[in-house]
């Protein structure tokens, strides 16, 4: 375990490597056109860029999890910070696409290396006792930063201010570098003898790599074009065949027969669901303000403020209730939340939806993704994030720009933009209805975690066969009843 005067630095690691990139990925939809009037490239350049970016960014979280086994994770985040500091540094100065183009993209595989290098071992190695601290500053401070991405591009959207943006990344990144250079400790790697799990590295790359290309060619080709459908169907074929092929592995990267149980599988869903509800939504409410109704860049960035004030109450919640067995109906409050943001958003109560799509922010992705970890070992906790982040990603970051790209090729935008909020408050729904009965069907009870045993190497939450009860020739041990005992019992009275 790391000596517990070293947390503070352990965080400013997190929050300084992590940070920066989040509010990039909400950041740029601002600045796309002063980007490309700067650069003389295309929008839809710059859209199959910053697709690239998230694919890097997913890829580089899962090649980080197989490192992780290999490698001194020391070695592995001082490498990924410095490239994220050159990489911002270029693109800051980049005078063409040619320089831009890549720079985004190793930016996102830094970040995602530096996700699995960072995250777990913030969590796992300070004690039971700051597990529910580290949950809360990983939500407001991580993922809770996207939320500022709309206010930070905003402010700096016109002419060539964008580059400030990119030269904030580099400072905050840099100061990240030092931060790691004095209190990463360094630990032996997890499993030396591991093999490496090469097909799955491969089926990861050909997944994101041809989904994300799929959806950023929407805006130029029209989502029915064949380019479009054959590169999603591609991506899709090796998304199936990469988790039955880590499902049949004796010694999986990603521990898919772990991560198929009711808790992990509810987690995901949930992150998933909220991280493209989120991002899509706040897209659109961004294009309803600049494009339909004429506001200037600033305007829209100060109307955005509502958005962080939810998410950091949705931190606060998530931190309140960490420890007791109340986090799956705060994720459920969460969805809630994201459902009524979006319808509320269709109209003219732009406030309060942003300020319950930062509350749904902050009450499902986060608790979403810990929840996936507590339904594992501690010791897969880098790997089971590694999944999440890639299925949260293609969610996330193909719904996003399909969305805003079907935005822009209609004649009736506005129309449009209702139709995109709409859809999303369904997909909000459809994934609170997930969200109960799943746990339900699969006999899961509310239970308060149990932290000390899970970093001890136990489950922090016993997570039961997903859906047992619609599986008569299944049985689990940790399911309950369908129907309580005593609500059984009140019956037969």
């Amino acid at each position: 375990m790391a000596s517990r005067g070293r947390y503070p630095l352990a965080v400013g690691i997190a929050l300084l490597g992590l940070g920066p990139y989040v509010v990039l990925s909400t950041a740029l939809v601002p600045v796309r056109h002063a980007v490309a009037s700067s650069i003389g490239t295309s929008q839809e350049t710059l859209g199959l860029a910053t697709g690239l970016g998230s694919a890097a960014y997913a890829v580089g979280a899962v090649l980080t999890a197989q490192l992780a086994l290999l490698v001194v994770q020391r070695r592995l985040f001082v490498t990924a910070e410095s490239v994220f500091v050159a990489a911002s540094l270029a693109a800051a100065l980049a005078p063409s696409g040619t320089v831009l183009v890549p720079a985004l993209v190793l930016q996102g595989l830094a970040a995602g290396a530096m996700l699995v290098s960072s995250l777990p071992p913030l969590i796992t190695r300070f004690g039971a006792g700051r597990v529910a601290l580290s949950a809360a500053i990983v939500n407001v401070g991580i993922f809770g930063a996207s939320t500022f991405g709309p206010i930070v591009g905003g402010l700096v959207a016109g002419g060539e201010h964008w580059r400030w943006l990119f030269a904030g990344a580099t400072v905050l990144a840099a100061a990240g570098l030092v931060v790691a250079a004095v209190g990463y400790e360094r630990w032996d790697p997890l499993e030396p003898e591991a093999r490496v799990d090469g097909p799955a590295l491969g089926l990861v790359v050909v997944t994101t790599v041809t989904g994300f290309i799929a959806a950023s060619l929407v805006s130029g080709h029209g989502i029915g074009a064949r380019p479009v459908i054959v590169l999603a169907v591609v991506a899709l074929a090796a998304l199936v065949l990469l988790l039955v092929w880590e499902m049949r592995r004796p010694d999986p990267l990603i521990p898919v027969s772990a991560l198929s149980t009711q808790l992990p599988v509810t987690g995901i869903l949930v992150a998933m669901a909220g991280g493209a509800v989120v991002v899509t939504a706040t897209d659109l409410v961004q294009t309803r303000l600049s494009t339909v109704e004429g506001r200037s860049a600033a305007d829209v960035a100060a109307t955005f403020w509502p958005m962080p004030v939810g998410a950091l109450v949705g931190a606060v919640a998530f931190w309140a209730l960490f420890r007791t067995r109340f986090v799956p109906v705060l994720v459920d409050v969460g969805l809630v939340a994201l459902g009524l943001g979006c319808l509320l958003a269709t109209g003219d109560a732009t406030w309060a939806a942003l300020l319950l799509l930062g509350l749904g922010a902050a009450s499902t992705v986060s608790p979403g993704l810990f929840l996936t970890g507590l339904g594992l070992r501690s010791d897969q906790l880098g790997r089971g994030f590694a999944l999440v982040q890639l299925l949260r990603s293609i969610a996330t970051y193909a719904v996003g720009p399909v969305a805003l790209a079907l935005v822009t090729r209609s004649s009736d935008q506005a129309g449009a933009v209702r139709t995109g909020l709409l859809v999303m408050a369904v997909v909000a729904g459809a994934a609170l209805v997930v969200a109960i009965l799943l746990p339900a069907l699969s006999g899961a009870r509310l239970r308060a975690p149990d932290l000390e045993a899970w970093l001890d190497g136990d489950q922090g939450l016993p997570s039961p066969a997903t859906a047992v009860h619609l599986r008569p020739s299944t049985d689990d041990e940790d399911a309950e009843p369908l129907v309580p005992v005593r609500l059984r019992r009140g019956r037969s009275r």
